[in-house]
């Protein structure tokens, strides 16, 4: 377990956590002034590691009365839960977000996060998305944008939120309010001041082995490929329920209804998610998530906070 205390944060790591109006963006990211407990994802290991300045106010923090009772008794989930800055952001996502917006808004996460490169370190979930609202591959993000903006404009009349943050947790709440699991993620990223280069989200006719290598170089395992892939089940591909966020995706890709004549059949999905069950590696984990819901939402939870956590500057860091 990791702790490191700032002034402002405690930060804690313990193992793995499971008409049109015009749209102003901030020039540059704000730092938080909550006293809240944030929450990072862990690496797993369980030694303590903290600064020699840390000690002295890990000391007096940990004797206040009203965190001693929470370390002691209540999981990580439960602490970052109940930090205000966090729940302030669900609390006003929640007011603009519906079952029919919520494709969009998840979209938008992939979009903004889908730029990292891991072998620079470069792009990533950022928030430079709405610098980049007029590239072909962004077409109609501008309404999912404008969706949380009005909630992004409540949240920092009160505590400024970068728009990272804001998707980040936005596309959490998106997939569970159409049924899907519960997703925490951390705080604290930094937004972008410019766009990130272009041509780096994978392209809808890439074949198997072109999405693996893509997925590669975002740091990203076939096993997530295949999980991330599984938010298409909602929004307008044709998998099962449009609104409703379940294992529907993996169920029809089995079936292959676009290699029937004619009709809406041959329709359901993209040329990549046709790709997907061609290819012997990922056919096994959509075996798997055809047979167990389950076990796909577990995976797309762990494969959603490594996406929304690739190539993120943190503050205090």
């Amino acid at each position: 377990m990791r702790l490191g205390v700032s002034k402002h944060v405690v930060r804690c790591s313990i193992g793995t956590v499971s008409g049109e109006s015009k749209t102003h963006f901030p020039a540059k990211s704000q730092r938080s002034s909550f006293s809240a407990v944030k929450f990072r994802p862990g690496d797993g290991s369980s030694d303590l590691a903290v600064s020699s300045s840390s000690r002295r106010q890990l000391i007096c923090i940990v004797t206040w009365p009203c965190l001693l009772p929470l370390i002691g008794c209540l999981p990580a989930n439960a602490l970052q839960a109940g930090a205000k800055e966090y729940l302030l952001i669900k609390e006003e996502v929640r007011k603009v977000l519906s079952k029919g917006k919520a494709a969009g808004v998840l979209r938008l996460v992939f979009h903004d996060a889908g730029t990292f490169d891991i072998n620079d370190n470069s792009g990533g979930m950022n928030g430079s998305i709405v610098y980049e609202l007029e590239r072909p591959e962004n077409a109609g993000l501008k309404k999912s944008v404008k969706v949380l903006q009005k909630a992004k404009t409540q949240i920092d009349a009160i505590q400024p939120v970068s728009w990272a943050d804001m998707i980040a947790v936005a596309g959490a709440e998106a997939v569970e309010v159409c049924g899907g699991p519960p997703i925490q993620v951390s705080l604290g990223r930094l937004d972008a001041l410019v766009p990130d280069p272009e041509g780096r989200l994978p392209e809808e006719s890439l074949n198997a082995s072109g999405l693996k290598k893509c997925f590669q170089s975002k740091g990203l395992s076939t096993q997530e490929l295949v999980a991330l892939s599984g938010a298409h089940t909602i929004g307008s591909k044709g998998f099962g329920s449009p609104n409703s966020f379940d294992n529907s995706y993996y169920k029809v890709l089995l079936e292959k209804p676009w290699t029937s004549s004619g009709g809406m059949s041959s329709m359901i999905g993209l040329p990549s998610d046709h790709a997907l069950v061609e290819d012997d590696e990922c056919l096994r984990w959509i075996k798997k998530y055809a047979d167990s819901e389950n076990l796909f939402f577990e995976d797309f939870k762990n494969a959603y906070v490594k996406l929304v956590d690739s190539g993120v500057r943190w503050k205090n860091m």
